[in-house]
Order: structure tokens, then C-alpha cells, then sequence
């Protein structure tokens, strides 16, 4: 709660999850009241106003909604969504969260793969709308057709449309698509149309995961480079959205159950007396190999969010 949240950046809003998350299990109201307070502030201020809020905690409004049934948290979500339906597409039907950015009009990232398909997802569990639904469930799988390697299973950061992928497998970049993948399918019925093909897309993330883990449980922040240091984000959020994945039987614990248990030792060995966990890297844009191993490590919300979230999920 000390993070000088802005309007917003990628990773708050697993931040607010965490912090929400944290509140229910020990009863604690602050963290609660924190979160309902920024939230307030920020719909005070305007919602999807313009495409900055493409970050915007879209499941934090439904999850804070879903607590205190207070109507403008949920109407702020329906504007968001209502924004996101607004972005153009690429010819793969991906959506283009900065079209109206010189440079990156063109492109997409995998970090939105956990930012806006299961916040729709939940929208239409939560409404009973289908049309979030299937939003959610065709967004995440055009961002997998065009993220996710063939060969290897593992998800590049980003894509451009004039020259293709960037050729890293960022580590906290797989860490979103695979909390994107479980967070999505929790939602989707059975019938859905692209249920079976999402289960595939995260079943082959899991088993190449398997395979580049360090002996330690975590992973380089490239995840197919061990000249790159090891990172702690993919370690946390992997133990969480595997264990949920288990829950809901998307996954066998019996193939991937070592993975998480690894996963989950790992981060707990990098948490210091002041409940920071170590070896987060900084913010990261898409860049070069070199750009990735130089990034400064330090305490930040996409480290401590789905730390809380590990924390209090068993």
C-alpha cells in the first residue's frame, strides 16, 4: 500500500488482486478499504477516457462490486469493457491496445493476455452477458496464435505486425499468459467454442515451462537463456495460476504438481524479513536480449500482487 499507484500501469492491477485477496483471508479491513478508496478516487476522475485505461483494473472494480454490491464499481467495469470492444484489430483479429501511438500502433503484448480477457471473462459471469464472454475467449486465443512459439510452447513478449515477433521468451511475459489462460478458462462454459483449444494452448505452455525450470524452482528472465539471471515473478505466479488450474481440473497434478511445489519453495526462500520478494525485475518494455538481462531488479507490484496471492491460496 505505500506503491504510488498510478492510472495505471501494467502490473497494479494484479497488485489490487493481491491486496483484496490479502483482506479476505486475515480479515483485515485496511487493505480492503485501500483499494475501494483508489478505486473511488479513479472513477471519481473519469473511467475509459481514453486508451491509457486499456490497464485499467477492470477485475479489481468486478472483484470490489462482487464484495460490497456498490452498482458504480460495476458500472465503471461495463465502461471498460465497452473500451476495450472499441480498440481496432489486426488482420489476426488481435486488438490493438495503442493504435493511436506512433510506434506502437501496431503492436501487442502478452502482458494483455492477463489484463483483459479474464477481467471480460468475469464481466459476463458477473452480468450474465454472453457477448464479454466470447470477447474474452477470441481475444486470448488471436494474442496465443500469435504469441506462442510452435516449436517450443513458450510465449514471445510481443508482436508487430509489419516484422513479426520479438524473439524473447520473457519470463513474467509467460507468467501472464498463463495467469491470463487459467483466470479466462475459470470462466468460460463448457460448451464454449474455444474452451478446448484454450486447455491445448496452456497444457503445451505447462510442459515446456517443465522443462526450462532451474534446479532451484525458478526461471531466467529469458526463459530459454540461462546466461540470463533468475527471476522470481514467473516462480510466484506460476504457483498460483497452477494450483487454481489444478482446482478446476484444467491441469493434472500428477504431471505438473512438482512444477508448482518447486515454484512455490523458491519464492518463499526469496522473502525478506520485510515481506519483499527479491529478484523482481523492473519494468520491462519489449527490447533485445541484451535489453532483458540488463534490467535492474527491486520491490514492485507485479512482485508483491502475486506473492499475496500466494501467500493466502492454500
Amino acid at each position: 500500500m505505500r506503491w504510488n499507484f498510478r492510472m495505471w500501469g501494467f502490473g497494479e492491477s494484479v497488485a489490487l488482486r493481491g491486496l483484496l485477496q490479502a483482506s479476505r483471508v486475515t480479515r483485515d479491513a485496511e487493505p480492503l478499504g485501500y483499494v475501494k478508496a483508489l478505486l473511488r478516487f479513479y472513477i471519481g476522475h473519469g473511467v475509459a477516457e481514453s486508451p491509457e485505461d486499456h490497464v485499467a483494473p477492470g477485475t479489481e472494480l468486478l472483484l470490489i462490486y462482487e464484495e460490497t454490491r456498490e452498482v458504480i464499481f460495476l458500472e465503471a467495469a461495463k465502461k471498460l469493457a465497452d473500451l476495450h470492444r472499441g480498440f481496432p484489430q489486426n488482420k489476426q483479429k488481435a486488438r490493438l491496445h495503442r493504435a493511436d501511438l506512433q510506434g506502437w500502433r501496431r503492436q501487442i503484448w502478452v502482458d494483455c493476455m492477463d489484463v483483459e480477457a479474464p477481467f471480460l471473462a468475469r464481466l459476463g459471469t458477473v452480468t450474465g452477458d454472453e457477448k464479454y464472454i466470447t470477447q474474452a475467449a477470441e481475444e486470448i486465443t488471436s494474442y496465443a496464435k500469435l504469441l506462442q512459439d510452435r516449436e517450443t510452447g513458450l510465449f514471445y513478449h510481443g508482436y508487430e505486425s509489419a516484422c513479426g515477433n520479438n524473439g524473447c521468451f520473457w519470463a513474467r511475459g509467460n507468467a501472464w499468459a498463463l495467469m491470463g489462460l487459467v483466470e479466462t478458462l475459470k470462466f468460460l462454459p463448457v460448451d464454449q467454442r474455444r474452451r478446448g483449444e484454450l486447455v491445448e494452448i496452456l497444457l503445451t505452455l505447462c510442459r515446456s515451462l517443465a522443462e526450462y525450470q532451474h534446479d532451484d524452482g525458478l526461471w531466467h528472465t529469458v526463459v530459454n537463456h540461462n546466461d540470463t539471471y533468475l527471476e522470481s515473478t514467473l516462480a510466484v505466479m506460476a504457483a498460483v495460476a497452477l494450483r487454481e488450474a489444478f482446482v478446476c481440473g484444467f491441469l493434472d497434478e500428477r504431471e505438473f504438481g512438482m512444477i508448482e511445489r518447486r515454484a512455490r519453495a523458491a519464492a518463499m526462500k526469496l522473502i525478506d524479513e520485510d515481506g519483499a520478494l527479491a529478484l523482481v525485475s523492473d519494468a520491462t518494455p519489449i527490447g533485445s536480449l541484451k535489453m532483458y538481462a540488463t534490467r535492474p531488479t527491486g520491490v514492485f507490484p507485479w512482485g508483491q500482487g502475486p506473492l499475496l496471492l500466494m501467500l493466502t491460496q492454500l
